[in-house]
Formats: C-alpha cells, sequence, structure tokens
C-alpha cells in the first residue's frame, strides 16, 4: 500500500537511479518502521500490562496457597471441642468457653462463646491495653500522676493487671471515659457486642481483646511491651490468689491471664469466675487464647480445664 502511493516518474528514473534510489529506500524504510512501530507499540505494551498482572494475580494466588499450606504443615489443627464437651457435662453452673489456635488464626473449640456475662475484674483488660496505647502515641506521660492513686500511670496500668488494682483501674477508667472507651472498642478494636460502660462482655470479645494484647501492633515500645507480659505472667497472691484458675491447671506452658471473679462469702459459692489466658508451650512454639467465663462455678473446676487441655494437647501434638 505505501509503495503504491510515491510516484518516482520517468525522468528521475532515468538520471542517477542509483543514488535517488538509495535514497527512496532509506524514506520508506523509515516511514515503515514509524508506521509500524505505532501500530505495534499499544499492542505490545497492552500485552506486557495483560502478562504482568497475570503473573502478579498468579504469584499472589499461588503465595498465599503456598502460605497457607505452609502454616497448616507447620502448625497442626489441634481440635479440643471434646475436651470442652466433656468439662461441660461434667460441670454445674453457667459457663462459656473458647479456646483460640493464635499460630492458625481460628477457634479451635467453643462452648456458648457469644452469651453475655457481667465482667467483674475482666473489664480492666479493656481500659488498661487503651492506657498503654495513650502513652504509646504520646498522648500520656508514663511518669505523670494517676489522680489520687499516689501512683503513676504506668504503676496504675501494670498493677491493675498484676495484683487487680480496682482503684487504679477506675482512675485510669474515668481517665479515658467511661463511655468514650465503649466508642474506641468499636471503633478501633472491632469489638462490637460488649459494653464496658455497663460490665457487660462475652467469651468473643475477651478472645478479642487478648488477641490484640498478643499481637500489639499499635504498641511499639518494647519498655511497655515487657512490663504488660510481666504484670500477666507473674501475679504475687495478696488478698486472693490470681493464678488459681487455669494457670494452675498447667504444668509445662506459660500462662498469661487476667481474672474476674465475685465471691459470696455468705453462701460461699463464686457468682462469677471468669479466666482469660494467652498460653504459650514455648519447646514447640505454639500459642492459644482460652477464655472461661461462668456463673456459680469453682476455680477449681476450671483448673481441672486448664489441665485436661494440656493433657490433651501433649496427646495430640
Amino acid at each position: 500500500m505505501v509503495l503504491k502511493q510515491i510516484d518516482i516518474g520517468p525522468s528521475v528514473r532515468r538520471r542517477n537511479s542509483p543514488v535517488v534510489l538509495s535514497l527512496l529506500f532509506a524514506v520508506l524504510t523509515i516511514t515503515l518502521s514509524i508506521i509500524l512501530g505505532v501500530m505495534i507499540a499499544p499492542s505490545t505494551t497492552e500485552r506486557t500490562e495483560e502478562s504482568d498482572s497475570s503473573i502478579s494475580t498468579e504469584n499472589t494466588e499461588e503465595g498465599a496457597s503456598e502460605n497457607s499450606a505452609k502454616t497448616e504443615a507447620k502448625y497442626e489443627r489441634i481440635d479440643f471441642q471434646s475436651v470442652i464437651d466433656s468439662w461441660v457435662k461434667s460441670t454445674g453452673g453457667r459457663k462459656s468457653v473458647l479456646i483460640y489456635d493464635l499460630d492458625r488464626d481460628e477457634t479451635i473449640g467453643s462452648y456458648h462463646p457469644e452469651d453475655d456475662y457481667g465482667t467483674a475484674s475482666i473489664y480492666k483488660l479493656f481500659v488498661v491495653y487503651e492506657g498503654y496505647r495513650r502513652i504509646q502515641n504520646g498522648e500520656w506521660k508514663s511518669d505523670e500522676k494517676a489522680g489520687t492513686t499516689g501512683k503513676t500511670i504506668l504503676e496504675c496500668l501494670d498493677l491493675a493487671i498484676r495484683e487487680s488494682n480496682s482503684v487504679c483501674a477506675e482512675t485510669i477508667w474515668k481517665k479515658i471515659g467511661q463511655t468514650k472507651l465503649d466508642k474506641i472498642l468499636e471503633n478501633d478494636f472491632g469489638i462490637k457486642d460488649s459494653t464496658i460502660s455497663k460490665l457487660s462482655s462475652n467469651p468473643k470479645d475477651v478472645m478479642k481483646m487478648m488477641k490484640i494484647y498478643y499481637y500489639h501492633s499499635d504498641i511499639t515500645d518494647e519498655a511497655l511491651v515487657e512490663k504488660m507480659k510481666d504484670s500477666f505472667l507473674n501475679q504475687p497472691a495478696t488478698e486472693y490468689d490470681w493464678r488459681q484458675g487455669l494457670p494452675s491447671g498447667f504444668s509445662k506452658a506459660k500462662v498469661y491471664n487476667k481474672v474476674g471473679w465475685d465471691y459470696n462469702s455468705e453462701d460461699k459459692f463464686w457468682n462469677i469466675y471468669h479466666d482469660s489466658a494467652i498460653v504459650e508451650f514455648p519447646e514447640e512454639n505454639r500459642h492459644f487464647i482460652i477464655v472461661v467465663m461462668t456463673n456459680k462455678v469453682s476455680f477449681r473446676d476450671i483448673k481441672k480445664l486448664g489441665t485436661e487441655i494440656e493433657n490433651h494437647y501433649y496427646k495430640k501434638s
């Protein structure tokens, strides 16, 4: 098509034809290159983009699948449902249980995990994390006095977990704003069913809070992280033994826990006994969250559950 559109004329052919032909050939070559370049370049680009997109998608899908397979291969699923079912049948009172595998990111056993309970001191979990978060982001100073407690804010955050210090926890809670904390939990942490201002929660939301502690993605100060870990792990007996429930049921695991209870000393029963824990088996590098919330169930029964969970773990792992 292009060659037919160029007429060089008879006189030009007779004079200096080799030079003219060479020039014309050069012009034609350049013209063809430009035209073909315009025609080919977009389609080549499109093919490259499509190819890159396809490779990226395939790699993403393959990568996700590969990571999932590696996770499953590295961390075998241990189903604790039979342990929970057996414990529920053998234990009186009202109870709810949830066991969550942190390494596999899945629930591996539960019983009525969305039932609501009065929180007792479990509410301190929600208060304390927000307090640490405010120190991390600079809104609060760790050495600032916490109201009239005679303690600093950091000391109060530690004692609210380590010794279940209620004066410290209530002071920090008021400083945050009691109803404001509910909104923070819903908007920032996705904890929507608990109303901490009314002291109401459930195992599912407590598990979410423990998971936030475990990853502590918005608390990067190592000193703060170590303080949190230590207050959950080392809890000296004061008026009560804060480790008499789940932690006392384990013999080989590290148990980072917080309890909440209400004891009826007149009638001698536990109106409330809750225990929430991150359980680590160091040798196997395995991590679980266990949340137990109960009415009229003794800490001895919760200790028994801890023992049965540990026995089942070693039997199946």
